[in-house]
Parts: structure tokens; C-alpha cells; sequence
């Protein structure tokens, strides 16, 4: 999964409704994250011969910064929280396919 999905990202809001898939809901994030995460740190790396991935490391810097929220939010059980920060998540993902 290196690319995540508006598809993924409502399968986890719907799991965040199940207390007994918590812990399952919480490695998926991690793991959303957690590739996030590894991307902004390439972007941010030496320029491309292709030229500059400024872009792509501002949306990565926005998408990682939310989805650490949510983690925050899973921590403190705040579920109705979690899930509107990845409601927002998903807006954004449409807003980068236009």
C-alpha cells in the first residue's frame, strides 16, 4: 500500500465505529503514516535530476501532519474526532486528483 486510497481511508472510518477493531484500526493509520511519512522524507531528500518535489513534500508535510492528528486522537478515544479528521483526509485526496 503505497498509495492510500479515498476507498482505504472510509474502510477505516468504518472500522473507527467498531470498539473491538480498534487496535486493528489504529495499525492501519500507523501504517498509513508510517508510508506517508517515508515519502515526505524522500521529496525532502537532494533535488531530482526532474527538478524540484517542493509540491509533492508540501502535500506529503499536509497529509502526514493529519493523519497525525487522527493517531492523537485514536489516543485519546476520540473516535468522533478521528473519523471527521478522516473525513477532511478524504476531501483533501479528492481535491489532489483534480
Amino acid at each position: 500500500m503505497l498509495i492510500i486510497s479515498k476507498q482505504q481511508v472510509e474502510n477505516l472510518i468504518d472500522k473507527l465505529a467498531d470498539p473491538a477493531r480498534f487496535d486493528e484500526s489504529r495499525g492501519e493509520l500507523e501504517k498509513m503514516l508510517e508510508i506517508k511519512s517515508s515519502l515526505l522524507w524522500r521529496a525532502g531528500g537532494p533535488r531530482s535530476c526532474c527538478g524540484s518535489l517542493e509540491g509533492v513534500r508540501i502535500c506529503l508535510d499536509s497529509e502526514v501532519q493529519v493523519l497525525e492528528e487522527v493517531l492523537g486522537a485514536l489516543d485519546n478515544h476520540d473516535i468522533p474526532k478521528a473519523s471527521s479528521l478522516l473525513k477532511d483526509f478524504i476531501k483533501y485526496l479528492e481535491l489532489l486528483e483534480q
